[in-house]
């Protein structure tokens, strides 16, 4: 047999295997109409410096529609499971969420934070919303932060914002106190939910 034809199953398999490795979003045919920050603190702002300066108001400049602002600063990955059914009332589509910086602060078990960003999941899945996660980690603690958001991302086809808000609250710069972005942080981290809800935006017809 010729080498090529000897390679081409070779070549198809591989093909195969990358295919079979592109997951799909789930419930981009979602028949909610909202979308949904929900969140603690830096979802609802603190530290920005007036009207217009949170990240749910920037990122709606941007795409041209209303994000609904969830954020309850203080809030545990406990305290947003409790509270999840009214934000659902909200009707969305899609939920950003950004969760675990205070389990951190509070020394929570992170195996408590993840059982508890599992549950958050599990319940938009089952809402039929598509859930975008905002990772936390470096000052927020750590690599082991860090793989539970991959693990999350992995284990429901979900996407991960990975590296954008850690990196902002490790530049001074961006910052209103040692947790909390300011006006520039802020606008930066819109940038990045932008720049990941872009191409869910355009297959959902948004933009």
């Amino acid at each position: 047999m010729p080498p090529v034809r000897r390679a081409l199953p070779i070549v198809l398999l591989s093909l195969a295997l990358v295919a079979g490795c592109r997951r799909e979003i789930p419930n981009l045919d979602s028949p909610g109409t909202t979308i949904v920050a929900f969140g603690d603190s830096i979802t609802a702002g603190y530290g920005a410096d007036g009207p217009g300066t949170t990240y749910p108001e920037r990122l709606a400049e941007r795409i041209g529609r209303p994000v609904i602002n969830a954020g309850v600063p203080g809030d545990t990955t406990a305290d947003a499971l409790a509270r999840i059914e009214p934000m659902l009332a909200e009707n969305p589509w899609l939920v950003i969420v950004e969760l675990g910086g205070n389990d951190l602060l509070q020394q929570v078990p992170i195996e408590r934070t993840e059982a508890n960003l599992s549950a958050i999941v599990e319940r938009l899945l089952a809402a039929r919303t598509v859930p975008v996660l905002i990772e936390i980690h470096g000052p927020f603690g750590g690599g082991r932060y860090a793989d539970l958001f991959e693990r999350l991302g992995d284990k429901y086809h979900v996407p991960v914002l990975e590296d954008a808000l850690p990196e902002i609250l490790s530049d001074r710069t961006l910052k209103s106190d040692e947790i909390h972005p300011n006006a520039a942080g802020y606008e930066k981290l819109a940038q990045a939910v932008y720049e990941k809800l872009r191409p869910l935006l355009e297959r959902r017809g948004a933009k």
